[in-house]
């Protein structure tokens, strides 16, 4: 968000949180076999033994709670730095900052999912959405930050 010494403590922990998150994001990446995996290009027992597992209803939801994992984390992260910044002009500037990058990660999955559709090609969009989500906020909250000086 800022400059390393322009941080406070709690903009610096809620920085290392969401470090944290996009680390988990790449790693959930990891769990589904059908997406273009180097890892499992690597270790391709790991593939076998993913694709090996039956559809049970465990396993989707196994995958399911691992993938929403990050997700739940990085708005507990916000919801958490937005209660305890004292300073309400930061705030609404992370908010608004917040609310851009959503919205830039809802038109990049509308073209990702027509892109995808067209092409028949599995596409690593969860990936994808938390680059282009914390991209487009921190670039969004610099653009706004510049706006008011």
């Amino acid at each position: 968000m800022f400059c390393r010494k322009e941080l406070t403590s709690l903009q610096r922990r809620s920085t290392q949180r969401m470090g944290v998150v996009i680390l988990l994001t790449v790693l959930t990446n990891f769990s589904n076999p059908r997406f273009p995996n180097p890892l499992l290009e690597l270790f391709p027992q790991i593939r076998e033994f993913l694709l090996r597992q039956q559809a049970s209803f465990a396993y989707a939801a196994t995958l399911s709670l691992i993938s929403v994992l990050p997700i739940l984390l990085a708005v507990w992260i916000a919801a958490d730095y937005l209660e305890r910044e004292s300073d309400e002009f930061i705030r609404m500037l992370v908010v608004r900052a917040l609310l851009w990058g959503f919205a830039i990660t809802m038109a990049g999955d509308a073209i990702a999912g027509v892109v995808t559709m067209v092409y028949s090609r599995p596409f690593p969009i969860a990936l994808l959405n938390v680059d282009l989500f914390f991209a487009s906020a921190l670039i969004a909250f610099r653009l706004l930050r510049r706006g008011y000086q």
